[in-house]
């Protein structure tokens, strides 16, 4: 029989910590019950209140997702798309589902001239330690503006989706595939054919 060591155990322990790392990958979206990827992303493109990635205009590639401002796995699935924007362009549809502050700030970066420069500042202030994002004392935020917001968040709620982000991307076979935060950048580059 052989004597287990001190070091032998934390060979032991380090190899099962090594193990569980590696099977700790990123899942596949979550998909909710009563989804229907078509629906999402038809409604998406003819109703939904978004904006695009600055993506050079020659590409092609289209990948929609729903996201809250308050929310920090639509910072992290941000975080995992920008590196991919130069071959595949984002269009971005906040809503507000988290909390108050929401649908102001979604109105505040769809009412910019440039709302995904005015995202990038959001995403730049998200983490600051005494207020998650852009704030919005101040702003003039009529109602078009603000429900514009609620626009997409009725939309999000009747395509089934039930969590934030949730995005759909159209594939070259004419599959709806649905993409979230739980996807890495090398995952998503697959999903979105790049």
């Amino acid at each position: 029989m052989t004597k287990l060591t001190r070091r032998s155990a934390l060979g032991l322990a380090a190899a099962a910590l090594a193990l569980s790392t590696t099977a700790a990958q990123a899942k596949p979206a979550k998909v909710p019950e009563g989804w229907d990827g078509k629906k999402m992303y038809e409604t998406m493109t003819k109703d939904g209140v978004g904006f695009r990635s600055p993506t050079p205009a020659s590409v092609k590639k289209t990948a929609h997702v729903f996201f809250d401002t308050q929310c920090p796995d639509c910072i992290r699935l941000m975080d995992r798309i920008m590196p991919l924007q130069d071959r595949i362009a984002v269009v971005y549809y906040p809503i507000a589902l988290l909390n108050p502050h929401c649908e102001p700030q979604g109105a505040l970066i769809l009412g910019s001239k440039d709302p995904y420069a005015m995202l990038i500042k959001h995403h730049e202030h998200f983490r600051d330690k005494d207020f998650r994002g852009l704030r919005y004392e101040g702003a003039d935020l009529p109602y078009e503006l603000r429900n514009k917001v609620w626009i997409n968040t009725k939309l999000h709620r009747r395509c089934g989706c039930r969590a934030v982000p949730y995005g759909v991307y159209l594939n070259s076979k004419g599959e709806y595939v649905p993409f979230d935060e739980n996807l890495t950048t090398d995952e998503l580059a697959k999903i979105f054919e790049l």
